[in-house]
């Protein structure tokens, strides 16, 4: 249970972005059981003004600098909707060896995130990038699974949510916690949406991606192709991800608390210094990432291996604007 009685460690927020995961610490779930000994404490943003208007509604402090924030809070979660600042960000709360969260992309470019993980080893500062779907008891049950009907042979992945940098993680990332990793390459085709504003503000109908991976062999076996799809894609089963064994095929529906897994994962990383998934996974999860951006831009299946340091996410500032518009929404 809560212990309001100790010493809470103070968490700094850095930039504003679209997920509530740090104010739940400030007013954790009525049905988590454990022992939470984080404070959702102080907030740096760079958007003038912006920062002290949160003032009083989740932050006891604002801060108008994120090195100080740095050196005045125990640990983080780095959400600015901009990912290309993120290394910046990151930098000194790493080098204090204090935990940080980085919300979805992880970064924009290969080598900042590879530098973020040459840091974090360094200085023994845990981090944790995720999204909350890779902590469902759905990805257990798709383990046993494979475990029992195996070899695995290939695998659909689906959400409806449709921005390419901030939903299809969402499909890549849960089906790599499942099915696991080792992807040689990645196919992107369908429709490319950047512009957050177009489709949750100005409705805008939404069209189908696809993004496929091509395993690297696992144990002399073919390899595996999977298939992410994000947007207008017909289903009645929301969230999910079909796998196809050797001896039998499943279809596996994400369901249950999605929020209150990923607050006991963050709870866990932030109080025991628990890093949930493998920095190798965190990087090759990207990589994944990038990749399908590389090869939108081609017109072919890349190979990871082939990616350079330069290699990176595309940015819309209608991302930005769209977040800050929320959140003045609910002030």
């Amino acid at each position: 249970m809560n212990n309001k009685d100790m010493k809470l460690m103070k968490l700094g927020v850095l930039g504003v972005g679209s997920h509530g995961f740090a104010a739940m610490f400030r007013n954790p779930p009525k049905e988590y059981t454990k022992e939470v000994r984080v404070k959702t404490y102080a907030l740096w943003d760079d958007e003038p003004g912006f920062a002290k208007a949160m003032k009083g509604t989740t932050y006891d402090k604002i801060y108008d600098d994120p090195v100080k924030l740095a050196r005045e809070c125990d640990c983080f979660y780095i959400e600015h909707a901009d990912y290309r600042m993120v290394l910046d960000l990151a930098r000194p709360c790493l080098e204090q060896g204090k935990p940080t969260f980085i919300n979805r992309p992880f970064t924009a470019s290969i080598e900042d995130a590879e530098e973020l993980i040459r840091l974090a080893k360094r200085y023994d500062a845990p981090v944790m990038s995720a999204s909350e779907l890779e902590f469902g008891p759905e990805v257990y049950k798709m383990q046993d699974f494979v475990r029992n009907k195996g070899p695995l042979r290939a695998f659909e992945a689906y959400g409806a949510e449709a921005h390419f940098t901030w939903h299809f993680p969402h499909v890549i990332n849960y089906a790599h916690a499942a099915l696991g990793g080792g992807v040689d390459t990645v196919y992107f085709t369908g429709h490319f949406g950047i512009d957050m504003r177009k489709w949750r503000v100005e409705k805008e109908k939404i069209g189908a991606s696809l993004c496929v991976l091509t395993m690297k062999p696992r144990d002399g076996q073919p390899p595996v192709i999977g298939m992410c799809h994000c947007g207008n894609y017909p289903t009645e089963n929301g969230y999910h991800v079909d796998v196809y064994a050797a001896q039998e095929n499943r279809n596996f529906i994400l369901e249950g608390n999605w929020n209150l897994n990923m607050f006991d994962k963050l709870n866990e990383f932030y109080s025991f210094r628990k890093i949930p998934r493998p920095y190798e996974a965190i990087l090759e999860m990207h990589r994944i990432l990038v990749a399908a951006n590389v090869s939108r831009l081609r017109g072919c299946a890349v190979k990871l291996d082939s990616l350079g340091g330069k290699d990176a996410l595309p940015y819309s500032d209608a991302i930005r604007r769209y977040v800050i518009d929320r959140a003045l929404k609910r002030l």
